[in-house]
Parts: C-alpha cells; sequence; structure tokens
C-alpha cells in the first residue's frame, strides 16, 4: 500500500528535472500522477507534449499510473485541472513547479520578457491553484506545494524571476490562512537542485550535478503534498539532503525616532537582528509592533473584534 493510493496529484513542468523526480517519487509511492510540461520556449511559443510523454512512460515502466498533459500553464492553468479530473475523476493535491528563467537586469531586460517569467512562474502557479480552489473546497481538503527560490534572499541580473520567486513566497502566506477553514494546506519549496533552470547557470551548474540532485528535493515535496503534512503557510530551503524552514522575521528595531536626523543617527537600533521574531501572520506582527510601540490593544477585545 502507498501513502497515495487513490489520491491524484498534478506536477507541473515535470517532464525533466525537478518536476520529473517528483512525479516519479509521487506515482511510486500509489499517486495517479498527471504530468505536465509545456515543452515550449520562453517566449510562449509552441510546445511539444514530448518531455511529459518519456515521464508518464517511464512512471508506466516502473507500475505507476500517470497520464501526460502539454499545456502552457501561464494560459491554460484551468485547462490543466481539468485534464486530471477528466483523466481520474478526482484531485488530492497540486505541485507548482513550472518555470522558466531569462537573465537581465531592470534596465536591459526587454518588458515583454519580464511579463513572461512573471506569466510562468506567478501567474501558472494562481491560474492552477483557482482552478484547484472550488475542487478541494468540495471535497473538504486538498494540498498545494508552490516552487520559491532560494534567489529571494538576493542576487544578481535575474530580477524577474526574482520578482516571481518572491510573489509565490507571498502568495502560499495567503492562500495558507484563505484556505484553513476548508482543509485545504499551502506550503512551498526553495529547491537547490541541478534542474533544467539551474543547468542554465555556468557558475553553479556542476556543483549542483554533483552534490544537489532532484531525486534529493522530491521526499520533501511528496510530504508536503500529502494528508499527513504538519503545517501550511510554511516554506522551506530543500537540497542536498537538507530540510531547513525559511522564516519571515522582525526584530524590536528602532522606537521613538521622530525625525530624520533620529532615524540616521540610531539606524543601528533597526538593524539590529540579535532578537528576532517570527510572527505567525499579519495580525501577529502588528500586536507585536503595537507591544514595542506601548500601544493599547485592549480595544481589540471589544465588541465586534
Amino acid at each position: 500500500m502507498g501513502r497515495f493510493d487513490g489520491q491524484v496529484v498534478v506536477v507541473t513542468g515535470a517532464g525533466g528535472g525537478l518536476g520529473r523526480a517528483h512525479a516519479r517519487l509521487l506515482a511510486a509511492d500509489g499517486a495517479r500522477v498527471l504530468v505536465n510540461d509545456y515543452g515550449g520556449d520562453t517566449h510562449g511559443n509552441a510546445g511539444t507534449s514530448a518531455p511529459a510523454e518519456a515521464v508518464v512512460d517511464e512512471i508506466r515502466a516502473a507500475g505507476g499510473i500517470a497520464e501526460a498533459d502539454s499545456r502552457d500553464v501561464s494560459a491554460h492553468g484551468e485547462d490543466v485541472v481539468a485534464h486530471a479530473m477528466e483523466c481520474f475523476g478526482r484531485l488530492d493535491a497540486v505541485v507548482n513547479n513550472a518555470g522558466i528563467a531569462n537573465g537581465g537586469t531592470v534596465e536591459t531586460m526587454p518588458a515583454a520578457e519580464f511579463q513572461r517569467v512573471l506569466d510562468v512562474h506567478l501567474g501558472g502557479t494562481v491560474a492552477v491553484c483557482r482552478a484547484a480552489w472550488p475542487i478541494f473546497r468540495a471535497q473538504g481538503g486538498g494540498r498545494i506545494v508552490n516552487t520559491s527560490s532560494g534567489s529571494v534572499f538576493g542576487l544578481s541580473g535575474t530580477f524577474a524571476y526574482i520578482t516571481a520567486k518572491a510573489a509565490i513566497f507571498g502568495l502560499t502566506r495567503a492562500l495558507a490562512l484563505d484556505g484553513r477553514d476548508i482543509g485545504v494546506r499551502v506550503n512551498a519549496i526553495m529547491p537547490v537542485a541541478y534542474s533544467r533552470l539551474t543547468a542554465q547557470s555556468p557558475d553553479f551548474a556542476a556543483i549542483l550535478a554533483r552534490s544537489f540532485p532532484p531525486e534529493r528535493v522530491a521526499p520533501l515535496v511528496a510530504a508536503l503534498a500529502s494528508a499527513a503534512v504538519p503545517c501550511s503557510g510554511e516554506t522551506f530551503i530543500v537540497g542536498g539532503g537538507r530540510t531547513a524552514r525559511v522564516a519571515l522575521a522582525t526584530v524590536p528595531g528602532l522606537v521613538g525616532a521622530d525625525t530624520v536626523d533620529d532615524v540616521l543617527d540610531r539606524f543601528a537600533e533597526a538593524m539590529d537582528s540579535s532578537e528576532l521574531v517570527v510572527p505567525a501572520d499579519a495580525m501577529a506582527e502588528l500586536v507585536y509592533e503595537c507591544a514595542n510601540l506601548g500601544v493599547d490593544l485592549s480595544a481589540l477585545s471589544g465588541p465586534g473584534q
């Protein structure tokens, strides 16, 4: 008996690299997998179903169940989900892995290329989540695994990619709270792995290929996609056998600076990270901020609050 027996999972961008590893492991653990991969270029030109079909063949040869899908999630995310329902009659989890990589700075990258990166990474993720949401609501639950990136910590020359991946970090937090009362758990990964995208970075490709195979990311993805996932709204760095929570934190900060000179003279207080606090959500951060400023919060427990 597999952990995912009877369950259906959609994996986007699964024609190679990370997505292929996710799809193969999920299928080996009993999931029926819709293997999506557009196979087109970074500009949205016509794709091919060959990458997805090749992974489906691998899964079937190993005794698993899978179907191929060649749609572009940025334009047809809802159809990807509909295809899974047509093939398998249900949906239990989605793994949003599809992405492209285009380099460039805010000065050099054409606006159309910037938009294409956002359309695939963020737009495709939103479209698949939007299509899966009513299905999850109707059946009382589901799981979503999004793909952000450690590049959000800072990396030059990739401003479009980082912008999209930072947005997915925020999207994951937002959807987790929206799904809390209907049984939908939403988490994200920041994978460190050799993949079709990272292979385009000659500075890192050799190290990643040697020490960070995509197969060492897939176990966390399967855990987050499983019914036993113990968290929601979290993001994890994962790769090379390491899994670690990524926290959005704040600090006590600079209090009582009322002029520009005050701020500049005491800027180190605002930057002091010796006492990090990780708020559970935006309201918890507001409560923490009020506590640091001495703001009376008694009204929050009054009528209508």
